[in-house]
């Protein structure tokens, strides 16, 4: 793959994270019926792609993956590139790779943590970022300061899902009350049947602190 970041797109003077999805990209939800216990039971679209709908196993969320098509929706994620950002260790802003660093170590900003500490094997559904990406994001979402925490990080390693699980009962859908109605369900979970997946979620190990005022500073 090539360390070369993909195109760059930029709406009133801001660049688009790459991971951003855009109303083009949006896809109409098909019905949810009940899986073949030989298929491993849970749940399944009723017009299931076997190739494009699932990945190891698990269902995932429809959506399309045309960057630059129709407005982008800055406060939403893309299922695609998110899931091949963090696979990849991707920039969630820029789209390039992360790896290269002289420590050999990712960069990552986590805004839902309220200002504690990211600690050894913190869950995140966050893509790392370059320094001067993360930089450009303080610096342009004031937002983002209030609560933000930052460190590098050695080794993101595969934990699991952030999906919207399903009653095994009805298919009805059992939004979580946090992290806007996904929950987060390991790979070693029974649960992962009744998931319509949505992000991937890696685990932080080998932490250590970066102060955003750090960060800051590179776009001084």
């Amino acid at each position: 793959m090539s360390n070369r970041a993909p195109r760059q797109f930029v709406r009133q003077g801001l660049r688009v994270p790459y991971i951003a999805p855009w109303t083009g990209e949006i896809r109409e939800q098909p019905a949810l019926e009940r899986r073949h216990a030989h298929k491993g039971g849970g749940i399944a679209y009723v017009d299931e792609h076997p190739l494009h709908d699932r990945s190891a196993g698990i269902l995932w969320v429809r959506m399309g993956a045309v960057r630059g098509a129709g407005k982008p929706l800055l406060a939403s994620v893309n299922a695609p590139r998110q899931r091949q950002a963090m696979d990849r260790q991707l920039c969630q802003v820029c789209g390039g790779t992360t790896y290269g660093a002289a420590d050999r170590r990712h960069l990552f900003l986590l805004s839902e943590l309220q200002g504690r500490p990211i600690v050894e094997g913190e869950q995140t559904t966050a893509p790392p970022l370059h320094e001067s990406c993360a930089a450009e994001a303080l610096r342009d979402c004031p937002h983002l300061r209030n609560g933000a925490v930052a460190a590098r990080v050695e080794s993101p390693e595969p934990w699991g899902i952030a999906g919207m699980l399903h009653d095994p009962m009805t298919l009805a859908p059992r939004p979580s009350a946090q992290r806007g109605g996904l929950t987060f369900v390991p790979y070693t979970s029974h649960r992962l049947v009744w998931a319509v997946a949505h992000l991937d979620v890696v685990a932080l190990r080998g932490c250590t602190p970066v102060g955003l005022d750090e960060l800051l500073a590179l776009t001084a």
